[in-house]
């Protein structure tokens, strides 16, 4: 299929008038708002869906969960437009008019930086793309930083006064907030006008985090996690998600994701921001507070249900968390967790 130009100059993010739909799209589904739609992709192009968000004062969200048949190439432009892309899986590659590549394999998070006067990079995506990306227009960014633009990086500061030459493309290390954050606008279930106004304020906490992993990147001291242990630390949390009532070992994980126990460990702390176990009690409190609020199991019930061998080690993992006892916990009404 030919390559497909994505101009995002005039940063008016409506949904694309067709006589008839591309060859490509299947579906456009209206999301309640001229700017806010998902598309599913034709089954001889890819499979699963990208949601748009474009939102009035500068920001465009794409939400991407899509496994590309075959290797798909874009010609893509976006003049003074800022991209931060998190993905926890992909392939593929970005490479600018000059030759700059970001290789886009795996779980990682990326930058570019695209003035205007540029010309258009080319994309190739394949196999599965989990991803969210914020795009955000320079004029938006010059007013949301205000006279504190010299906190920013340098590229930043060159970006937004109007004296960057080209473009800036480069991984960023994919830090516990930002994989948070990706999560976070995979798994959201709110609709309307409160769905846009929860991708938002995730939009903007995407691009402070990416700001500061930026600036910390350029610091020489800063170690990044290695991909090997970050495609480790994400198939982990895959892994647990599935199996954290009765969990595997350390060791067996370890093994089963390609790490040594030692890698795996510092690889949680450093990714995830918490221990194996921790994330393995978050997963059990999950579950444990949506068997409170059906209000149909007994609280030994659930006890075992959520991977606690007695009921006693589960009231004194709830009062821990909550400081208060399971039955406290839900007469008075459940904390979001």
């Amino acid at each position: 299929m030919p390559a497909l130009a994505l101009d995002y100059a005039n940063p008016s993010w409506g949904l694309p008038e067709y006589d008839e739909l591309p060859p490509e799209i299947e579906v456009i589904e209206p999301m309640g708002d001229p700017c806010h739609f998902r598309f599913y992709p034709s089954k001889d192009f890819a499979g699963g869906h990208v949601e748009i968000c474009g939102l009035a004062d500068g920001f465009l969200v794409h939400v991407a969960d899509v496994t590309h048949d075959q290797p798909n190439q874009l010609s893509m432009l976006a003049p003074d437009i800022l991209r931060v892309r998190i993905a926890s899986d992909g392939d593929g590659e970005y490479v600018t008019a000059r030759g700059d590549r970001i290789d886009l394999k795996g779980a990682g998070s990326a930058i570019v930086i695209e003035p205007a006067g540029m010309s258009p990079a080319k994309v190739v995506f394949a196999d599965r793309s989990r991803s969210a990306t914020v795009y955000i227009h320079r004029s938006t960014l010059q007013s949301l930083y205000g006279d504190r633009v010299h906190e920013l990086p340098a590229a930043l500061q060159a970006f937004i006064t109007g004296s960057l030459r080209h473009t800036v493309a480069q991984r960023l290390p994919l830090n516990a907030s930002l994989l948070r954050c990706l999560e976070d606008l995979q798994g959201c279930d709110l609709d309307g006008h409160s769905r846009r106004l929860f991708i938002r304020s995730k939009a903007t906490e995407i691009l402070c985090h990416a700001f500061k992993a930026m600036a910390q990147d350029e610091d020489l001291g800063t170690i990044d996690a290695s991909a090997q242990m970050t495609r480790g630390v994400i198939k982990a949390q895959q892994l647990l998600t599935e199996s954290f009532v009765a969990p595997p070992s350390l060791d067996d994980l370890a093994r089963d994701v390609g790490l040594s126990r030692s890698s795996l460990c510092a690889g949680f702390r450093q990714i995830v921001g918490q221990t194996v176990f921790d994330y393995i009690g978050d997963l059990r409190m999950r579950q444990a507070l949506s068997m409170l609020n059906e209000r149909e199991a007994s609280i030994t019930q659930i006890a075992y249900a959520v991977g606690y061998s007695h009921p006693s080690s589960f009231s004194l993992a709830v009062q821990r968390r909550f400081g208060t006892t399971p039955s406290e916990l839900r007469r008075r009404g459940l904390p979001h967790i």
